[in-house]
């Protein structure tokens, strides 16, 4: 997914090259990719305000149960303050840009502006993390990085839905396929497996997503070689909806408080993708 890094560093939190805890109540993938759930805006007025959180399948941000960063974020963020709810609520990648301007979400996290939303009505906070996409060979006797240097003719998996940087950030995939030697699919797992096997040239990946699959999956490790090159870096935002029940100004408030007592960065280090 993606686009260039602003370079801004507030609340950036850099991740290293190289699991978290399974929630239940998460709908089935078919439904994960196709549903959005109904929830009314706020509760009764002596509660706080609910706002909903739109979720696509982005390990390992969220994964395929609806477990994921994403989840456990919202967790830190409503047991820091009193004055909002926040919830899950399922969308996909292609369709989240007029669910959130429609309403039926009101916030994206581990979003960039430059992944389509130019033009659209919503805000972003200021970057919070850091991550990247990288490339995944196949190892073996005589492959390097020179590996990486030329994409060209070289057969390439990628997520259904994201924006690439070597691919001028084009998500058609017939476009990708015909231009870009890119077949994209519904699992990075898969895609990485596919090129251990030698079904395909390269895979690019989330790097926090290898990261966390690799850690548990050492043999697989071995028989793979990771891109020093990266597609693109990018700084992870919030993004909201213009006139929604929260506001960039007012998450960038909570955000510094829970960066400043270290419960971001704690946060990154239970999820495995910061060492």
């Amino acid at each position: 997914m993606t686009g260039p890094v602003s370079r801004r560093t507030a609340l950036t939190v850099a991740l290293p090259l190289l699991s978290g805890p399974l929630l239940s109540g998460w709908p089935t993938r078919s439904v994960l990719a196709a549903a959005v759930e109904d929830a009314p805006a706020v509760v009764p007025a002596t509660g706080p305000v609910v706002v909903n959180v739109g979720a696509y399948e982005f390990p390992p941000y969220v994964d395929e149960t609806g477990d994921g960063v994403t989840r456990d974020l919202l967790d830190l963020l409503n047991a820091a303050q009193s004055e909002r709810r926040f919830r899950l609520v399922a969308t996909a990648p292609q369709r989240r840009y007029d669910d959130l301007e429609q309403g039926r979400f009101d916030m994206i996290a581990f979003e960039c502006l430059t992944w389509g939303w130019e033009g659209r009505p919503v805000e972003a906070t200021r970057p919070f993390l850091r991550d990247a996409e990288v490339f995944v060979a196949k190892a073996g006797p005589g492959i390097d990085q020179s590996v990486f240097d030329d994409l060209s003719g070289k057969t390439i998996l990628g997520r259904l839905g994201y924006h690439y940087a070597y691919a001028d950030f084009h998500a058609d995939p017939k476009l990708l396929e015909q231009r870009y030697h890119t077949r994209v699919t519904v699992t990075h797992e898969g895609n990485v497996r596919s090129v251990a096997a030698g079904r395909a040239d390269l895979a690019i990946v989330t790097r926090s997503f290898l990261t966390r699959f690799l850690k548990r999956e050492p043999e697989l490790a071995q028989r793979l070689l990771v891109s020093e090159r990266t597609d693109q870096i990018y700084e992870h935002t919030i993004l909201v909806r213009r006139g929604g029940p929260v506001g960039a100004a007012w998450l960038d408030g909570l955000l510094e408080r829970l960066a400043a007592d270290g419960r971001l960065e704690s946060l990154w280090r239970r999820s495995g993708i910061l060492s």
